[in-house]
């Protein structure tokens, strides 16, 4: 064994010559060029250069596998608008001229002095109840989850009870499918809802209108109804000639009312453009997917390659 160097002097410990103890060398040293050269990289890539071939060969290929296997879905698309406002009656312009006062009384009596607004309808779109009633009445869930769903048997192939599909997990599912936004600028609403039959998109989103136009009926018809029970409570008590004869519009105003809700594809809101589906499938997106693999498996292939010259590194200075 070579002897370790000493120091030439200095004290030592109590007792103890100068010198007797070694002195010695850091454990750690700078090395003596700390910079990372752009030629060294380049070489390491050319040195594992079939390694990043491999790999971005492989995830390219699994990327256009995936884009040219993958279920086409389609996109049913239709537009709406809220309806033409319709000329207000003369008991709700005589109303109209009192100011505030007159739209509170025609409001408590169900007449309308204002504008039917886009943002009511995209709320009764988005709406929790809407999406349980179109489910319901429609049949959707058999639709939504068909590979939990036997036709033949006309029931549910869960193992568990609780995995049966209920409207909760319909209203997640309808989440990623059915869309709905508004445009302010051109005042309307654009619906959407993708499926991988095209038929079966323009149905559902068919029902989706249906059950809109119906239950803002249902809600329109039963407030024409408590207005209209309303005024001709009031129209027994009135004594007054002027409140007899506006109560009289009122009733009249309120029937017409009703007539026009019962009118359910031109009182809920107006088609602009009806359900339709066009032929070209908009998932998957073959050309995108194609270059977000290729480019994923580059970087990859790239991060691989360092790491393995770092391990080969690693071992030889062990």
């Amino acid at each position: 064994m070579p002897d370790l160097p000493t120091a030439s002097s200095g004290p030592g410990p109590q007792g103890a010559p100068p010198g007797a103890y070694p002195v010695y060398p850091p454990f750690w040293g700078p090395p003596p060029d700390d910079e990372i050269s752009l030629l060294d990289l380049l070489a390491v890539l050319r040195r594992r250069w079939l390694l990043v071939a491999l790999v971005t060969l492989l995830g390219t290929g699994a990327a256009l596998a995936y884009a040219f296997l993958a279920t086409p879905v389609y996109r049913a698309q239709a537009v709406i608008a809220p309806p033409e406002q319709k000329r207000a009656g003369g008991a709700s312009m005589a109303l109209a001229a009192f100011g505030g006062l007159g739209a509170e009384v025609a409001g408590s009596l169900g007449v309308s002095l204002g504008g039917a607004d886009a943002n009511r309808l995209e709320a009764l779109l988005k709406s929790r109840r809407l999406l349980q009633r179109t489910v319901a009445k429609h049949d959707l869930l058999p639709v939504l989850f068909a590979r939990d769903w036997d036709p033949e048997k006309k029931a549910w192939n869960v193992e568990r009870p609780e995995d049966v599909p209920t409207f909760w997990t319909a209203e997640k599912q309808l989440a990623g499918l059915y869309t709905v936004r508004n445009d302010p600028k051109a005042g309307v609403l654009r619906l959407s809802f993708d499926w991988t039959q095209t038929a079966r998109a323009k149905q559902i989103l068919e029902a989706f209108l249906t059950e809109l136009a119906l239950s803002i009926q249902e809600d329109e018809l039963r407030k024409i109804e408590a207005n209209r029970a309303f005024a001709e409570e009031q129209l027994v008590r009135a004594t007054d000639p002027v409140i007899v004869a506006k109560l009289q519009s009122l009733l009249s105003e309120q029937v017409e009312k009703a007539m026009m809700a019962r009118n359910v594809e031109h009182f809920a809101f107006e088609l602009i453009d009806p359900p339709s589906v066009s032929d070209h499938k908009v998932k998957p997106k073959r050309a995108l997917i194609a270059a977000l693999g290729l480019t994923a498996s580059a970087f990859l292939g790239v991060f691989l390659a360092f790491f393995a010259e770092w391990v080969r590194n690693a071992r030889r200075r062990e």
